[in-house]
């Protein structure tokens, strides 16, 4: 199958990495740096590709993963050329992201394998998702132990820009992973169910742990360990989330097979029942209306609620035998079937309902994020005739909150800021993260003064108490605000955007902390 072909492609791409960074952190050069497992390892990448490549026509997606991938082993295999002294920690960090690249590129090709797959089967599109995010995931967790070694490859702590890409990617295993277990842990399969369990205490559990405590060893200076040592202790951490992959592949394959012998089987029992349709008719002929005509009126009866998805058990007659029996019997194997279809769609539309909401939301603050708000107002500029306000916040100084108490203490105010917005909004008004320390608030039909009103009343909220940080201490931030107005029509949130963002600049220039309004448009 081409899915789970390119599956194992991309995921033998993203584990090529243990072994390279254990390698470039090995205290040797040339062929020495390149231990048995380093050149399985890209053996085996090479090997899943070709297997990839016997399938057929995959457009340009694979030869742009090969040659992603032979630019990052190019950049590894200057570095181990070098004696371990002369690989600069930049150039080190430089050949991971490439590493990272090379996996990136795989997600075109997995994006038509995948649609291929769900042409052929529409149903398989939950185990099919949930397969894909456990190949990202088992990424995300790789890159996790990467940005680690970076670290330990350099002897010094996380720099803030390594340190927010690692919370990032922690960020982004968290937020995979209640989806996933949730799929896993209500399976019907055993496998899958046991695959799941040993996801949360070997990773989510062990790895995460382990993960975590070597961060804070970086933290305090503490660089007694290797990339190779601290790569052999992390990569069987790894293991259970790729059985767990391969036991939704080796579903979603099972599904496939089940489905098109249900089909044949379907076809079989169809042509059989014309057949058996046509003799019971002769028979009616000789042996009276009353001894068959009744239980055909009633299968047929049954034939249409099921074409009407009206899935309610077939009530057969009293003393059916033979044949008869066999064809109510086959109705009921087709209604369990149809109510399984049912069920499958259903659990794809309520994952695809979870995807959107992902892709809607900000993750940081739970908020609306830029992309969704931008879809938002041109929407609702074709539909309403009224006035719609915008109202730009910028969080005054925020720089300095990162600067003072850390990356992890600004996403806390950015949190609550979010929260305290979206309390004091009134209902109907939109709150989204317009990026970094900036929200933009939607609100419909305002008066030129009622939409000042409101803003200060964001300023005061932001302004009245301080925020508490993760460690117990707290800040005090302050919110300048620009507002705009505009009559809806095709091209206004160009027309709002231009005016409450000069708005705002006017409000930092006047010394921040307030509120200006702009000249309404339209």
């Amino acid at each position: 199958m081409a899915f789970r072909a390119v599956l194992d492609a991309a995921n033998r791409v993203s584990a090529e990495r243990g072994p390279t960074n254990a390698a470039l952190g090995r205290n040797a050069s040339g062929a020495a740096a390149r231990d048995d497992r380093f050149r399985s390892f890209r053996r085996a990448s090479d090997d899943a590709l070709d297997a990839v490549r016997r399938i057929g026509p995959l457009g340009t997606s694979l030869a742009a993963l090969e040659e992603r991938l032979a630019a990052a082993r190019g950049e590894v295999d200057r570095l181990l050329d070098r004696p371990r002294a002369e690989r600069e920690p930049e150039a080190v960090e430089r050949a991971i992201e490439a590493m990272f690249s090379a996996y990136d590129a795989a997600q075109p090709l997995l994006d038509t394998a995948m649609t291929a797959l769900l042409a052929d089967d529409p149903q398989l599109v939950g185990h099919a998702m949930v397969a894909r995010m456990l190949g990202e995931m088992r990424d995300y967790a790789g890159r996790l132990g990467s940005h680690l070694v970076i670290a330990i490859a350099q002897t010094q702590p996380p720099r803030p820009a390594q340190q927010a890409a690692f919370e990032q990617t922690r960020g982004r295993v968290l937020q995979l992973w209640p989806l996933i277990g949730q799929q896993a842990s209500s399976s019907r399969e055993p496998a899958i169910v046991e695959a799941g369990r040993a996801v949360e205490r070997d990773f989510i559990q062990g790895g995460m742990a382990l993960i975590d405590a070597t961060l804070a060893r970086l933290r305090k200076g503490d660089f007694d360990l290797t990339p190779e040592s601290f790569t052999r202790e992390i990569v069987p951490h790894f293991v259970a989330i790729e059985r767990l992959r391969d036991a939704f592949v080796d579903s979603t394959i099972r599904q496939l097979d089940a489905g098109r012998q249900g089909a044949q089987r379907a076809l079989v029992l169809a042509s059989l029942a014309t057949l058996l349709a046509l003799a019971v008719e002769l028979l009616l002929l000789l042996a009276g209306r009353q001894l068959l005509f009744r239980p055909l009126m009633s299968a047929r009866r049954h034939i249409v609620r099921l074409a009407d998805n009206r899935l309610d058990p077939a009530v057969a007659p009293a003393g059916l035998r033979g044949e008869m029996r066999e064809l109510f019997q086959a109705l009921e194997t087709l209604r369990a079937r149809l109510i399984e279809r049912d069920e499958i769609d259903a659990e794809r539309n309520r994952l695809e309902a979870q995807l959107k909401q992902l892709a809607d939301t900000d993750g940081l603050t739970g908020v609306l994020n830029r992309g969704a708000l931008e879809r938002m107002v041109p929407r609702l500029a074709r539909t309403d005739t009224g006035v719609i306000g915008l109202i730009l916040l910028d969080l005054d100084h925020f720089k300095a909150v990162n600067d003072r108490h850390g990356h992890a203490a600004g996403d806390e105010v950015l949190r609550l800021a979010a929260a305290r917005l979206r309390n004091a909004l009134r209902q109907g008004d939109v709150v989204a993260r317009f990026g970094g320390e900036e929200f933009a608030i939607l609100t419909f039909d305002p008066l030129e003064g009622v939409l000042a009103d409101i803003a200060e009343r964001l300023r005061q909220v932001i302004e009245a108490k301080p925020f508490r940080l993760p460690d117990g201490s707290e800040t005090s931030i302050t919110a300048s605000l620009g507002v705009a107005r505009a009559k809806a029509a095709p091209d206004v949130w160009a027309q709002l955007l231009q005016i409450a963002d000069a708005a705002l600049y006017e409000a930092k220039e006047r010394g921040r902390n307030r509120v200006v309004a702009g000249a309404a448009a339209g």
